[in-house]
């Protein structure tokens, strides 16, 4: 079929239903939903379907050190096919019949060639942003979040958190789950060297009325990203973002981080310290919102990390009030309570104002839908093991507040309701 007639063809569909522009949430590359890729049936044995490497996958998996993918079904492209051999679901391209009369139904994304989600085009994919320096805590917050999202969440909402897929189960198991949760220690941080890909869930509704919404997140390395050719991953993956959760440390302010580390017994070298000021500034300039007001309208919140650090500030009163909610658990329950939020959000709004005002300044001027929210993801701070690796053992694991800003973005983007 001609390039005029095909646009022509998925006019009339999307007059008749609502479809989505695509998002890969594996490359973050968008795309028509008619512009995807099928793989063949495994059973199929015969020239030109006989499983083979596929080239655009394997160089995915490179950039994450992944292994190559070993012989696969092969790619078909539905423009090789007449009208007759393609099926569409509420307008939407959904499988495509191949030359053996068999009907496959996996689509694939057509720059990466990893398998697209069931809702794709069907409902927005929705990719939250991890953002901040290496120091932010990024990769503990990840996994209490996910955690808490899988075990917790769903008792005070219609809501249920699964991994896209079997090996991506498994591999957030191994990677964060399991070294921390069942064996007490922090997980490895990601490293420029080591680059983890995105982890994808899926979440569902009871209500029926709801779609189901697939989730990216990716907890991208602070620093190192332009040394790498991972950067255009990470660049497409903020510039499609539904929302960002930008992570600050405590210990990044200047003006209280040597205080913080002194009162806790911690090292602090301010020549190894990103100011978030520093992080804000190269977001901007390099990767986001090139909108010509200058000025995000993605929901932001902004997630003060590592809040357990901040008890000994509590006793003095120059940096926070003496009932302070950065130490109390909220839950909010069927839906996102905005009273609770409006007190969490206007405490760390005050804390940022004396610790950072110029920080505090830039987020207001560059993002319209701001969340200012503190958090722990542990509950407490780790203790370093002695010994050759000095591994940060995890003494207990309760975390504080930690699906509050998760549930905000949730809010404002509509899939839950607020009170």
């Amino acid at each position: 079929m001609g390039l005029f007639k095909r646009k022509m063809e998925a006019v009339k569909r999307a007059k008749l239903e609502e479809t989505h522009e695509i998002v890969c949430l594996y490359c973050f590359k968008n795309f028509n939903h008619d512009r995807v890729l099928f793989r063949a049936l495994e059973h199929v044995d015969a020239e030109g379907y006989r499983a083979c490497s596929d080239g655009a996958l394997d160089a995915y998996r490179a950039r994450f050190h992944m292994g190559e993918a070993g012989d696969l079904p092969v790619v078909l492209d539905p423009d090789d096919f007449n009208e007759v051999n393609k099926g569409y679901h509420r307008g939407i391209l959904s499988s495509v019949t191949d030359d053996h009369n068999n009907v496959t139904t996996k689509r694939l994304c057509p720059y990466c060639h990893n398998d697209l989600p069931q809702s794709a085009g069907f409902s927005p994919g929705t990719i939250i942003s991890f953002v901040g320096a290496s120091q932010a805590g990024k990769s503990v917050y990840l996994t209490g979040l996910v955690h808490t999202l899988k075990t917790l969440t769903p008792r005070n909402f219609p809501i249920f958190c699964t991994p896209i897929n079997n090996e991506m189960g498994r591999k957030f198991k191994l990677t964060y789950e399991d070294p921390l949760i069942e064996n007490g220690f922090l997980p490895d941080p990601t490293q420029k060297e080591r680059q983890q890909e995105p982890f994808i869930f899926t979440f569902s509704f009871t209500d029926g009325n709801l779609p189901e919404i697939s989730i990216a997140f990716f907890d991208a390395a602070g620093e190192g990203m332009v040394d790498n050719g991972y950067m255009d991953i990470y660049a497409s993956h903020i510039r499609n973002s539904s929302g960002v959760l930008f992570l600050v440390d405590p210990m990044q302010f200047r003006t209280v981080g040597k205080k913080i580390a002194m009162q806790n017994g911690m090292d602090f070298d301010p020549n190894q310290t990103d100011e978030p000021t520093e992080v804000l500034s190269g977001l901007v300039e390099d990767y986001i919102y090139k909108q010509a007001s200058g000025v995000s309208k993605i929901p932001t919140a902004v997630v003060l990390t590592k809040t357990d650090l901040l008890r000994p500030l509590q006793a003095e009163g120059e940096y926070m009030r003496p009932d302070s909610l950065f130490f109390s658990n909220f839950t909010h329950k069927g839906s996102f309570n905005l009273e609770a939020f409006a007190q969490i959000d206007d405490e760390v709004d005050e804390f940022l104002e004396i610790v950072d005002p110029n920080f505090r300044n830039a987020l207001k001027r560059r993002f319209a839908h701001l969340g200012f929210f503190a958090v722990s993801a542990l509950g407490a701070q780790p203790l370093r093991e002695s010994g050759d690796t000095e591994r940060q053992r995890v003494a207990s694991f309760a975390p504080v507040r930690v699906d509050e800003p998760f549930l905000w973005l949730l809010y404002k983007l509509g899939y839950i309701k607020g009170d």
